[in-house]
C-alpha cells in the first residue's frame, strides 16, 4: 500500500468538498436520507457535483432507493451508488443491470456470521462497505467501531471500505490492520453532528497516508 483511499461521507457544502479534494480524499459521499443530519437536497448536491466534476469519485449514499430515486441519481454526476439499506441480492442485481453506476454495498457487522452473506453480492458490486451495527431507523453515522477481530480472516475478492467510528485517533490502527486500503469516515471528522471540520479532515487523511507508508 502506498496510499489510503479515503471517503469523506456526509458532505453538504462546496467548501468542505473542495477542502477534502485538496487534502487527497478519493471519494466524497452525499447522503440522501431525510432523517439524517447529513442529508442534502438534490438541488444543492447538483450544484456541488457540477463544481467538482471529474476531480474525485462521487457517491450517492442511499437507503432502499426507489426507481425514481435511482433515475435521478443516474442523471446526476455521480460515479458510485452506495446502497446502505437492507437491499436484497435480487434488488442489487437489478440495479446493477439497469443503471450505469458502480455500486458500494454496505453491511452492518456485529458478529462473524454477518460476513457470510457478503460473498453472494460480490458479482454485482464494485466495493463492499463494512459498517457498525445501525441504530434503529438511522443507517450509518453511529460513531462506534465494530470489533475488528471479526474481519481477521475476511478475504473477499472485492476491495472493501472499513467504516464505523473511524476518527483521527484510530485511523492509524485501522490502516495497520493491513486488511484494506479503503476507509470511510463521517462523524469522525465533524465538530458537531452533521458539520464537517476542515482541520479534522486534513488530519484524518494525513494520518491515513502516513500509516500506509
Amino acid at each position: 500500500m502506498s496510499k489510503a483511499f479515503v471517503k469523506i461521507c456526509g458532505v453538504k457544502d462546496i467548501n468542505i468538498a473542495k477542502h477534502a479534494i485538496k487534502c487527497g480524499a478519493s471519494f466524497l459521499g452525499f447522503v440522501f436520507f431525510e432523517n439524517s443530519s447529513r442529508n442534502i437536497s438534490i438541488n444543492k448536491c447538483t450544484e456541488i457535483l457540477n463544481d467538482i466534476n471529474g476531480k474525485v469519485n462521487t457517491v450517492a449514499v442511499t437507503v432502499n432507493p426507489t426507481i425514481s430515486d435511482l433515475k435521478t441519481y443516474t442523471e446526476m454526476k455521480f460515479t458510485h451508488l452506495q446502497l446502505h439499506g437492507n437491499e436484497s441480492l435480487n434488488e442489487v442485481k437489478k440495479i446493477k443491470e439497469t443503471y450505469n453506476l458502480k455500486i458500494i454495498k454496505s453491511f452492518s457487522i456485529s458478529t462473524d456470521s454477518d460476513l457470510d452473506k457478503i460473498k453472494e453480492y460480490c458479482p454485482f458490486i464494485e466495493h463492499i462497505l463494512l459498517d457498525s451495527e445501525q441504530k434503529k431507523d438511522m443507517p450509518g453515522g453511529t460513531g462506534q467501531t465494530f470489533d475488528w477481530k471479526i474481519i481477521r480472516n475476511f478475504y473477499p475478492n472485492k476491495s472493501f471500505f472499513l467504516s464505523g467510528g473511524l476518527n483521527t485517533t484510530n485511523i492509524s490502527d485501522a490502516v495497520n490492520l493491513k486488511k484494506t486500503e479503503y476507509f470511510d469516515v463521517s462523524s469522525g471528522v465533524e465538530n458537531s453532528e452533521g458539520i464537517k471540520d476542515e482541520k479534522l479532515i486534513s488530519e484524518f487523511i494525513s494520518k491515513a497516508n502516513k500509516a500506509v507508508k
